[in-house]
């Protein structure tokens, strides 16, 4: 337990007053004292307290109505480096960038099962800040703190809760400066240099490997191409062995159908179609006779019969369709 004597010694060390529309609220000597922001420089207050020297702390706190406040939920690896994320992110959870505003925080909640924290964060954007810090640096006075109400009194997160600087550690704070030697600054900024240098040696020799690979995956993927070509020509070709009978049987068929008063001069085949042209005693007789195959089907006159002047045959000229075979 703290005595009551220092307690009031520590106490004594700060000056707390509430900034509220435009004015400040002061508990002095047991009276309420309000000092519009226009009036700061030339208070008298002001002018004491500038006699008080930099051990007094001055702190102003601000209510929920002066500041915008919300509860995000971020990654809990953030927790390390939540001042920079904050800066960084400012714009995605606010209508401010980190340049246009002042802003402070503290961790509400760890889940360490979901590996996130909530953080209550408060904005306090530079329309309302700047002209606070300037009225009081007019009147002499050196702000250590600008805090949410009623977190004031909560002296281990005051540092993150500071609203005075753009991390929430601006200028006016009265805080010890780390000077960490010269030698060691540029021996990190080399090391990251080199760092550097090695990633982009690194990715200019994959280039380099990309670049000879290329054309052999290029030529690989033509390879590959003609390849499926040629075998979707091979299953064709099977495919229409398979189902349709020989030229060699169809011709023996023809052969064996034609009465001897008939000869064929032309003999196409086009896939299932048939064509043939020829000379005939009886033409007409022809159809009737090719039809009597199962090979043949659907046979009719291409064009009209004509009279051969000179061999006294009627010339005609047939289509007929060839059926197709079941596949194996």
């Amino acid at each position: 337990m703290v005595p009551a004597n220092w307690r009031q010694r520590l106490r004594g060390r700060e000056k707390v007053m509430r900034y509220n529309r435009a004015q400040f609220e002061v508990e002095e000597g047991g009276r309420r004292l309000t000092i519009p922001l226009e009036q700061a420089a030339h208070h008298p207050l002001f002018a004491t307290w500038r006699t008080l020297g930099s051990k007094t702390a001055i702190l102003v706190t601000l209510p929920p109505g002066e500041l915008l406040h919300k509860v995000i939920s971020l990654p809990a690896a953030t927790e390390p480096r939540l001042s920079t994320v904050l800066r960084y992110e400012l714009d995605r959870h606010t209508p401010f960038t980190a340049s246009q505003a002042g802003f402070g925080y503290r961790v509400l909640r760890r889940d360490r099962t979901a590996s996130k924290i909530e953080v209550e964060l408060f904005v306090l954007p530079d329309t309302k800040r700047q002209p606070l810090i300037k009225a009081l640096g007019d009147a002499g006075i050196e702000v250590d703190a600008l805090l949410p109400e009623g977190l004031h009194t909560d002296a281990s997160a005051r540092r993150t809760l500071n609203l005075l600087g753009g991390d929430g550690r601006g200028s006016g704070v009265r805080t010890p400066t780390v000077r960490m030697p010269a030698l060691l600054i540029l021996m990190l900024v080399a090391l990251v240099a080199y760092a550097f240098y090695q990633r982009g040696q690194q990715l200019s020799a994959l280039d380099e490997e990309v670049k000879t690979l290329e054309p052999l995956a290029e030529e690989a993927r033509a390879l590959r191409m003609e390849i499926e070509a040629l075998e979707l020509g091979g299953q064709y070709i099977r495919h229409a062995k398979s189902t349709h009978p020989s030229t060699l049987i169809l011709l023996d068929e023809m052969t064996r159908l034609l009465p001897d008063h008939t000869w064929l001069n032309r003999l196409e085949l086009d896939g299932n179609e048939m064509r043939i042209q020829g000379e005939s005693t009886s033409a007409s007789e022809l159809i009737a006779l090719i039809e009597q195959s199962p090979n043949f089907s659907q046979a009719a006159f291409s064009a009209p019969v004509t009279i051969n002047s000179r061999t006294r045959k009627e010339r005609f000229s047939l289509t007929l369709n060839v059926a197709q075979e079941a596949a194996p």
